[in-house]
């Protein structure tokens, strides 16, 4: 497997992995919380590798969250969601989309909506101070399957609709055969593109011959069309 990560990571990660949450106590109860998260340039391709912060206090998870606000000031792109599947917990009454010039709010916003079980993407515009977050439906992952391997070409796919309105724009597939295409998934977590068309860097890749290993997993979008995702293994750096 470290081969395959490897393999991926150089093609798909353009920032080195990031450190982790530290150790601590439990009395608030989110022993075994986990959250799989990417950092990686605006502009640039999503690091497909990214890391797992344990966090074991909701003031470690504040942290996480207070570093992810950072990182996008500094001009970086966040994806993020819980390693746990389908959870469903906390406030699910908030709008999927926020802009915002208030910190505190963006963190209270991620935070409602990671626990209500969704894929978290947030950056930050310096030309107006703004921080802009976007929530989307994340398909979890199945642990009934054992992992296979895969070998496919790269390429970008529409993104199944998912949310009403539609979100729109590009995630990242495979295409294993002529009439086979799968989504891949890291955690359930699309690999979305926000540009209606892949940048240079992104064009580049098209066509790129992979191999991934991973479980496959059938869905129906709310259009009743059917989709296919392959939710990849990826070892990720946890301290």
């Amino acid at each position: 497997m470290k081969k395959i990560l490897f393999g991926l990571m150089g093609l798909m990660g353009l920032i080195g992995i990031v450190g982790c949450e530290k150790e601590g106590t439990d009395p608030e109860g989110i022993q075994g919380h986990d959250i799989f998260y990417t950092v990686s340039e605006e502009t640039a391709i999503p690091n497909m590798g990214g890391a797992t912060a344990h966090l074991t206090t909701e003031s470690e998870f504040d942290a996480l969250l207070e570093r992810f606000c950072t990182y996008t000031k500094e001009g970086a792109q966040v994806m993020f969601c819980s390693t746990r599947t389908n959870r469903k917990e906390g406030t699910t009454g908030r709008a999927t989309s926020i802009t915002t010039t208030d910190r505190e709010e963006l963190k209270a916003w991620m935070k409602d909506m990671e626990r209500a079980g969704k894929t978290v993407h947030i950056t930050y515009n310096n030309e107006n101070g703004t921080w802009s977050g976007r929530a989307y439906t994340n398909l979890g992952q199945s642990d009934s399957q054992e992992p296979q391997m895969y070998t496919g070409s790269l390429d970008f796919v529409a993104t199944p609709v998912l949310e009403e309105p539609p979100l729109g724009g590009l995630v990242w597939a495979m295409h294993t055969g002529a009439d086979s295409t799968l989504i891949i998934t890291v955690h359930g977590m699309m690999m979305w593109n926000e540009q209606e068309t892949p940048d240079e860097n992104m064009s580049m890749l098209i066509g790129a011959e992979m191999v991934l290993e991973g479980v496959v997993n059938t869905y129906t979008d709310l259009e009743g069309n059917s989709f296919m995702t392959l939710d990849i293994n990826v070892e990720v750096e946890e301290q």
